[in-house]
């Protein structure tokens, strides 16, 4: 049986966790909200950048101008020369996914159960 003292800083632990984890996410947000306000004011939007295709040519130009301003070309095998693809979306159910957090909340909580 845990002391109330291990149980105050392990939960203490947690704490900090979730506030690091706070911090990471609103940083996330901030850096989303920047990016579409960039894409916004050339007129595109997240989407439309995803669906770009970037071609041969393409990649040569960018990696001349890379050379030019002293940085490493993109290899071929590089993936930011790859054409730009969104994940695909999941194929579980809403209900599956509901099922799956609280399989996990469940496990995460064991350790706490009387």
């Amino acid at each position: 049986m845990k002391t109330k003292a291990e149980i105050d800083a392990y939960l203490a632990k947690i704490r900090k966790t979730i506030a690091e984890s706070e911090c990471a996410v609103s940083s996330v947000e901030l850096r989303l909200a920047e990016t579409d306000r960039l894409l916004a004011s050339q007129g595109l939007t997240r989407a439309q950048v995803m669906s770009m295709q970037v071609s041969e040519s393409q990649r040569q130009a960018v990696n001349e101008e890379l050379r030019r301003r002293g940085f490493d070309p993109l290899e071929e095998d590089d993936p930011w020369h790859r054409p730009f693809t969104a994940a695909p979306a999941p194929s579980c159910s809403a209900d599956d996914e509901l099922a799956e957090r609280r399989e996990k909340f469940g496990m995460m909580m064991k350790p706490f159960q009387l």
